[in-house]
C-alpha cells in the first residue's frame, strides 16, 4: 500500500483542513476545535497570513506537505478526510505519528493506508476517528496508550 513519496513540491491548493477546526489549537486567544474553525479563515484564505502567529500557525507541519512525505497524492487532507502529523511526539525514543479525522472519520481507503504504513514502517500511530483515539504499533505502545487514555490524559503527555 505505501508508495514512494512525491518528488514535486506540494501545495495546499484548496485544502484548509488545518484551519477548519479539526485540530484543537488556540490562535490569538481564540479556541479552534471541531465546530469552531479559525476566526481568521475566510473563504479558504487566512486573513492574517502575513502576521499569523508562530505557534501554532508557522510551526505547523502538515504531513502531506513535507518534502519527504510518505503519503500518496490522494492523501491530501481534504481528499482523504485525515490530517497526518508526522513524528508528533516520542514514545520510548520512537517517533509516533498522529492522524486526526476531518469530520467523523477518515475515508476507509485512507485509514487502511495509515494502518499499513504504521505496520510496514514499524511506526506507532495514534488515529483519532469517531471521537475516539485508536492506537497501532507494538503491544507495549498499545498498553501505554490505553492507560493514558483511561486516565483522560492526552496520549502524547509524558507519564
Amino acid at each position: 500500500m505505501p508508495t514512494e513519496p512525491s518528488t514535486t513540491a506540494r501545495q495546499c491548493g484548496e485544502c484548509t483542513a488545518c484551519c477548519d477546526g479539526w485540530l484543537k489549537i488556540r490562535i490569538r486567544g481564540h479556541d479552534v476545535h471541531p465546530g469552531q474553525p479559525c476566526p481568521f479563515s475566510s473563504a479558504g484564505k487566512c486573513t492574517i497570513y502575513d502576521e499569523r502567529p508562530v505557534d501554532p500557525c508557522r510551526k505547523f507541519v502538515c504531513g502531506w506537505l513535507t518534502p519527504t512525505s510518505p503519503l500518496p497524492d490522494w492523501m491530501r487532507p481534504d481528499r482523504s478526510d485525515v490530517i497526518f502529523l508526522p513524528a508528533s511526539f516520542v514514545w520510548r525514543t520512537i517517533p509516533v505519528d498522529v492522524a486526526v479525522a476531518i469530520g467523523a472519520h477518515p475515508k476507509a481507503k485512507a485509514r487502511a493506508w495509515l494502518e499499513a504504513f504504521s505496520r510496514d514502517a514499524r511506526r506507532p500511530l495514534l488515529l483519532q476517528s469517531d471521537g475516539d483515539w485508536h492506537a497501532f504499533g507494538p503491544p507495549q505502545f498499545l498498553s501505554d496508550m490505553v492507560e493514558r487514555l483511561s486516565d483522560e490524559r492526552d496520549p502524547w503527555q509524558p507519564v
